[in-house]
């Protein structure tokens, strides 16, 4: 695990709900964001940003089931991403998956450039 408080880099990973979890599923929780956070904030490209994490758990009986709901803010861009499943790993997993998919495809959006009149015209021939 990368120890950020080092690099000077402090509350990047914002948890709420975590005092629902037993230890060990604060630990799994913990482990996954941390790990990936590098990675997601290679795709954002901004200096800034904050990650929320925001956890509930849902008892019916025997079983459990865990809601994650998840969002980056930074200066540019806002973007959430939610799942729910039994498992915290696969949910946290899933989470994951989904910021950085909705990452990828707001910023090849962004490159798009717009051509020009002369275009439209050639296209529209």
């Amino acid at each position: 695990m990368v120890d950020l408080t080092q690099r000077g880099i402090k509350n990047i990973v914002k948890y709420s709900g975590l005092k629902e979890l037993n230890l060990i599923d604060q630990t799994k929780l913990k482990n996954i964001f941390e790990n990936e956070y590098e990675k997601i904030h290679r795709l954002y490209g901004q200096n800034t940003m904050d990650l929320s994490v925001n956890v509930k758990i849902h008892d019916k009986g025997k079983t459990k089931k865990y809601s994650i709901h998840s969002r980056i803010e930074g200066p540019s861009k806002i973007i959430s991403a939610e799942s729910y499943d039994m498992d915290i790993t696969a949910v946290s997993r899933d989470i994951i998956k989904k910021l950085k998919n909705e990452l990828q495809k707001q910023f090849k959006e962004e490159g798009k450039r717009w051509k020009g009149i002369k275009d439209i015209i050639r296209n529209s021939m």
